[in-house]
């Protein structure tokens, strides 16, 4: 029987990723949350309460899993719960780690990028550790909620970029499904691995389209200074950090070709595959 581990598995991506693990015959999962009610119901699911500001019930139910997957949300010391964390579950005999990261960034850019990333170097530098799987996804789809309000009652998306200019997307799906094969895989075939998940690029002008043929009426594209998004993302999420990636992450490097591979042959969600799933957010 296979025993996973998973840390990060009420939110968007790792709700996902252990709908996905629970499917699999002879595998046990464990979910350790602060909320044990969010946490996906099922047979093989074992829950043990607790947070991040103190792992001792971590610490005490990590033997004897097999595997972590590891997603720590933005917080001020989140590489260094990344790598007390990753340190106890290799101590503990754990064989492999699947984390989801940030994407690759010049050095300090973003906050949340950074601490990612000295989080990974510290981690890969662990002395006799298990296999170390970083999962780098760039910018979530799901971020186009936090226009939701706007889409809803103005018909119009706003952004910093020029109408055409191309941004890079990822689809959560697309994220929890690569994270949860890897779990599944045998862990020599991804080692350690670090994996670069762009699923889509797509210009203002695009995704403004794109949503008025999902929606049936005409969603407009509003340009807006930087300024004018930060203070519209922090409204919603209090955070200097996130609100600063979100209103001036800009990079358009190409879809990931291995994309599909890691996926298992499928093509990755699209913008519109996304937006047509999720339509409901958006109608009046």
């Amino acid at each position: 029987m296979s025993r996973l581990y998973v840390i990060g598995g009420t939110g968007t991506v790792g709700s996902l990723v252990v709908q996905e693990l629970v499917k699999q015959k002879g595998t046990q999962v464990t979910v350790y949350a602060r909320s044990p009610a969010k946490v996906f119901q099922a047979d093989n699911v074992t829950v043990v309460q607790g947070d991040l500001d103190d792992l001792t019930p971590f610490e005490k139910s990590i033997s004897g899993h097999d595997r972590l997957f590891l997603l720590i949300p933005d917080r001020s010391d989140l590489d260094k719960i990344m790598i007390t964390i990753s340190k106890i579950a290799y101590v503990a005999g754990i064989k492999q780690i699947v984390d989801i990261s940030s994407t690759t960034l010049p050095s300090r850019t973003f906050s949340i990028d950074h601490k990612h990333h000295v989080a990974e170097e510290i981690i890969y530098a662990i002395a006799k550790r298990g296999a170390y799987t970083s999962i780098r996804p760039t910018n979530f789809m799901t971020n186009t909620l936090f226009l939701a309000y706007t889409i809803k009652n103005h018909d119009f998306i706003m952004d910093s970029a020029d109408p055409e200019e191309l941004q890079e997307w990822i689809s959560p799906f697309d994220i929890a499904q690569v994270a949860a094969r890897i779990l599944q895989d045998p862990i020599e075939k991804h080692g350690d691995a670090a994996y670069e998940l762009t699923g889509d690029l797509k210009t203002p002008l695009q995704r403004a389209s794109i949503l008025s043929n999902v929606l049936g009426r005409t969603i407009t594209y509003k340009q807006v200074s930087a300024q004018e998004l930060y203070d519209h993302f922090f409204e919603f999420t209090k955070n200097h950090n996130i609100s600063y990636f979100l209103s001036t992450f800009q990079r358009s490097n190409p879809v990931t070709r291995g994309l599909s591979v890691l996926l298992g042959g499928r093509l990755p969600e699209s913008y519109e595959t996304w937006a047509t799933k999720n339509k409901q957010a958006f109608l009046k």
